[in-house]
């Protein structure tokens, strides 16, 4: 009787753990979810062969060369002022209060020729930094639009320019279990 007993005790245990295990609510694992589908791209390829790229580069360019036009247009007159007055200071005919007022404005000079030249770098940088965002949105909105085509769930960049994701469905943060793993004493 007592071996009875003990079998259907044992039995309702188990009975209990595996109905806990069918029901419980589970955290799925990552091996749980869906195969994703990765590919990769030449990113070197893709800069070289992309059409908006080479337009844009082209433009960008062209407003070098013209930001350095004007900038020599405008430091021209400034450059020739600052020799004339370094001529005449150096001349021997300049007394001391003159090459004093010569200098000053030399100094002065320069530091608008500084201006000019860090403003036209910061209107370059504007039109680079803008170019890029262009290309970064017309390239992440076409990779997305070609992924959810072909059922691609995340892009990398393979190439000389460096690796990384270019695209990517929603993201599995593991951070936590990754950090659990890392933590675990080897008991």
């Amino acid at each position: 009787m007592m071996n009875n007993k003990l079998v259907l005790g044992v039995v309702g245990v188990w009975l209990i753990a595996l109905t806990y295990i069918q029901f419980a609510p589970k955290t799925p694992l990552i091996s749980d979810q869906k195969g994703g589908v990765i590919a990769y791209v030449h990113g070197d390829t893709l800069r070289q062969g992309m059409n908006l790229i080479a337009s844009l580069e082209a433009t960008l360019r062209e407003n070098m060369y013209e930001l350095d036009s004007l900038l020599q247009q405008d430091s021209a007159p400034l450059q020739v002022e600052a020799q004339e007055l370094i001529g005449y200071a150096n001349s021997g005919n300049a007394t001391g209060s003159e090459i004093e007022i010569a200098s000053n404005r030399v100094n002065e000079i320069e530091q608008l020729l500084q201006k000019l030249q860090y403003d036209a770098e910061q209107i370059f940088a504007l039109k680079e930094s803008t170019m890029q965002a262009t290309i970064a949105a017309h390239l992440t909105e076409t990779l997305r639009v070609f992924s959810d085509a072909q059922g691609i769930d995340i892009v990398f960049n393979w190439g000389l320019s460096g690796e990384g994701v270019l695209y990517g469905t929603e993201a599995i943060d593991v951070t936590q279990e990754v950090l659990i793993a890392l933590n675990k004493t080897n008991d």
